[in-house]
């Protein structure tokens, strides 16, 4: 019997890795699921760095969120700046009540872009994986799309 389900769980694990368009995990998120960088390919992504003693992301989660579930090709991860461990990080996310998903530890160093030194930050990426917008402050779905509408300008 436990041989079986060994070969369950391993089929499973197989169909969970050629399921993924690259096969490549980036980031890990607050679910415990990986990301690929390759899966955002061809939309907009939006990082935004938030924390929960920050008063501005408090009001700027709920636009992110709505971003986020909008039918346009914006797509939204989050990063807690002070990295957490995970369940303080649950916490805040149901506190907040993020709804987009929020990468456990900070994508800094992979995508090549420096660590915000003010709250709330946010990094704007073309559908080409392109860094296109460092917005410092609190934004909005409407500012963030606004951008996304006009390519490069303003980095």
């Amino acid at each position: 019997m436990f041989a079986k389900l060994k070969q369950v769980v391993v089929l499973l694990g197989v169909l969970a890795l050629a399921s993924c368009s690259s096969g490549k995990v980036d980031f890990i998120d607050d679910r415990g699921r990986g990301i690929s960088w390759a899966d955002y390919h061809g939309e907009w992504l939006v990082i935004n760095y938030w924390a929960e003693w920050c008063a501005p992301c408090r009001e700027e989660i709920p636009e992110l969120n709505a971003l986020h579930k909008a039918d346009n090709d914006i797509r939204v991860l989050g990063v807690n700046y002070d990295a957490p461990a995970i369940d303080d990080l649950k916490r805040q996310i149901k506190a907040f009540a993020v709804a987009f998903p929020v990468i456990q530890a900070d994508p800094e160093q992979q995508l090549a872009y420096l660590a915000p030194e003010a709250l709330p930050t946010t990094y704007l990426f073309n559908p080409q994986g392109e860094l296109a917008h460092k917005l410092i402050g609190p934004q909005t779905g409407e500012s963030i799309e606004a951008l996304t509408k006009g390519g490069k300008e303003g980095l």
